[in-house]
């Protein structure tokens, strides 16, 4: 029988306890932006990207190579898209153990795996990608991550912590954006469109958004496909293996161009209306807005898309 996970404090992160004490509060960017912000509020754009992203967790879930009796760490769980989905993998003798910075999507995680009625399959535990202290050293058979690493600084850490946790021969599967392929954007396009009739009104835009992710410090750019597989050869993973998908694309179209206003790209980014209000001014706006509308109900764009998968095993 799997074991499970001991909070910070020493306690058992069993499937009813509540991590480290902490409910739902105000201020979490993370569940704000998954509950919300990501989508705009719209409940159908919500379940576009779900749909959009169901691909790339049934890819991340086969590469874990999850089989009846594994451990299986959700690192960065959020809202468990990966977690969840493990919990029919690991069977009546595992474990799939979700892990996240946020208390309140923890809680989401442990309200899915009951309402599944696997929740005795699961533990939840509040830690940082970079420090999984509460798990012990070889404790699991499987670490998986989406779209975590790219909001940790130390990302060196990141892979020495999954290694660590992991026995001798358990399975890597991680799936980042690699960002560093799409940005900074030329001048003339923002968010893919082209804005460069109206070049300087977009420059005081995209510095709203710099403000908020300097370039030169944002650890969403500050890595490509190469680092991730020296970080993960200096952890001491091995048979590693890396897909990268890069693609040019047009935007979706936008039905909807106030739920397209009010979507943020990632948890740390404001809202296009956000940046749009605090740039330029009432009558700016106008122009601006009245410039991109018809370009994103068109879906009348191109932005650069870059996606790394990779896998490996903990020599």
């Amino acid at each position: 029988m799997a074991k499970w996970p001991r909070t910070p404090d020493g306690q058992m992160a069993t499937p009813g306890a509540r991590p480290n004490g902490h409910g739902e509060s105000e201020g979490d960017v993370w569940a704000e932006w998954l509950g919300r912000r990501r989508d705009g509020g719209s409940p159908a754009r919500r379940l576009r990207t779900l749909d959009r992203l169901a691909p790339v967790r049934d890819q991340v879930l086969a590469a874990a190579a999850i089989a009846p009796g594994d451990v299986v760490v959700d690192v960065g769980c959020g809202d468990g898209m990966l977690g969840l989905a493990a919990l029919a993998q690991v069977g009546e003798g595992g474990r799939v153990v979700f892990l996240d910075v946020s208390a309140a999507l923890l809680d989401r995680c442990r309200a899915g795996a009951e309402e599944l009625g696997l929740r005795h399959r699961a533990a939840f535990v509040q830690a940082d990608a970079a420090d999984l202290a509460p798990l012990g050293s070889s404790f699991a058979d499987a670490v998986m991550t989406r779209s975590v690493l790219i909001y940790v600084a130390d990302k060196a850490r990141a892979f020495a912590e999954f290694r660590r946790v992991l026995r001798p021969g358990g399975r890597l599967s991680v799936w980042e954006p690699i960002n560093a392929h799409g940005f900074p954007e030329p001048d003339e396009r923002l968010a893919g469109y082209d804005v460069g009739q109206l070049a300087t009104l977009a420059a005081k835009v995209r510095e709203v958004f710099e403000r908020r992710q300097p370039r030169a410090t944002s650890p969403m750019l500050d890595f490509d496909e190469r680092d991730l597989l020296r970080l993960a050869g200096e952890a001491g993973f091995t048979d590693l293996r890396l897909t990268l998908e890069i693609e040019d694309r047009a935007p979706e179209p936008v039905d909807d161009f106030d739920v397209f206003l009010d979507s943020s790209p990632n948890p740390l980014a404001p809202t296009l209306r956000e940046a749009v209000e605090e740039a330029l001014t009432p009558y700016e706006a106008d122009d601006f807005l009245a410039h991109l509308r018809p370009l994103a109900e068109a879906g009348d764009g191109c932005y650069r898309s870059a996606v790394a998968h990779l896998v490996g095993r903990a020599a």
